[in-house]
């Protein structure tokens, strides 16, 4: 099978996570954004045979991607132009192009503390046996991955509100697997609760056991003790 490029996008740490800005001081924001981050490039490299390139212009995203195992790419996209995800997402893919032409391509979200490699993994064979797959997210209106095996061509990159449908409009085949925490990107206090619930890496179990949010009590009792015994990348 051809190597597996997985492109992740990650803004400035100052503008991350805005959603979380009312439970979460800007300290801690950006800490739990390293974290995702961290969590996330483990779990996919975990998957075997895969590369992960960070696309950013934030010198400690792109130092803390490095720890984990990254490559980095410096964003080409300043942030004020148009769609900079999509862009930035599109110059990544096709710098992959240039170096590996028949690699598969996955764009990734960076804030995906709940995966597990093999759910990264059986999104991955969905993808090799339809061409292009999309996972879509929670809310049912996102997306959290989109993996292109189409040797040579490019996906068709839309990420941005409503993506999902956008992405399946395009031709991406829906990943039908359960893959709770490929599906669970954290932008709001429900979803880091419910990221807890289901477990987290290690990073981020490191970051949240030092600061309090509301809605952790409904969920502590529950995750510690699972987050522990099978959460261990």
């Amino acid at each position: 099978m051809p190597a597996t490029h997985v492109l992740v996008p990650v803004k400035a740490l100052g503008l991350a996570k805005s959603r979380l800005s009312h439970v979460l001081d800007p300290a801690a924001r950006e800490s739990l954004v390293l974290a995702m981050l961290q969590d996330t490039v483990t779990a996919a490299l975990s998957a075997g045979d895969v590369t992960v390139i960070v696309v950013t212009a934030d010198e400690r995203v792109a130092a803390a991607a490095l720890d984990c195992g990254a490559d980095v790419l410096p964003d080409p996209v300043r942030p004020d132009s148009p769609d900079p995800l999509n862009s930035a997402l599109l110059a990544a893919a096709r710098r992959a192009r240039e170096h590996a032409p028949g690699a598969e391509l996955v764009a990734l979200q960076a804030d995906l503390p709940s995966l597990r490699a093999e759910e990264f993994a059986l999104a991955r064979e969905t993808a090799r046996r339809t061409g292009t797959a999309v996972v879509v997210d929670h809310t049912a209106s996102g997306t959290t991955a989109l993996l292109h095996c189409v040797s040579g061509t490019l996906p068709p990159l839309s990420f941005g509100p409503g993506s999902a449908g956008r992405h399946i409009d395009a031709g991406a085949y829906p990943v039908p697997d359960a893959l709770p925490g490929l599906r669970l990107d954290v932008d709001t206090p429900d979803d880091l609760a419910a990221a807890l619930r289901l477990g987290v890496g290690r990073a981020t179990a490191a970051v949240l056991d030092t600061v309090e949010f509301p809605l952790r009590h409904r969920c502590d009792s529950a995750a510690g003790s699972r987050r522990s015994a099978t959460m261990n990348w």
